[in-house]
C-alpha cells in the first residue's frame, strides 16, 4: 500500500510518501491511521484532524469503511492559494 503525505504532512511524516502492507484488514479509517502513524503520537494527531480528507484508491470512502483492497492512501491537507 502506498501512502503519501503532501503539504505539511510531508514535515510531519518526515516523508513525502511511504510503502506498507498491513499485517491485518484494516476495518475502519481510525485503523488505517493507526497503522500509517505506528508511534508517531504527533503523525496520528495530524491525521486524524477533521480538516484531513483521507483518499483511497483515488476516491473519498463513503463513511468509515474501507474497501477491501487498498491501494494507494493520500492524507490531504486543506489547500490554499488563490
Amino acid at each position: 500500500m502506498r501512502v503519501i503525505f503532501p503539504g505539511y504532512l510531508k514535515d510531519t511524516a518526515g516523508r513525502i510518501e511511504l510503502e506498507t502492507i498491513p499485517e491485518t484488514r484494516l476495518e475502519s479509517v481510525d485503523d488505517l491511521i493507526a497503522r500509517v502513524a505506528g508511534d508517531n503520537t504527533c503523525l496520528s494527531g495530524a491525521l486524524s484532524h477533521p480538516s484531513i480528507h483521507v483518499i483511497i484508491n483515488k476516491s473519498i470512502p463513503a463513511g468509515d469503511e474501507l474497501p477491501d483492497r487498498i491501494d494507494e492512501v493520500a492524507f490531504m491537507p486543506p489547500l490554499s492559494g488563490g
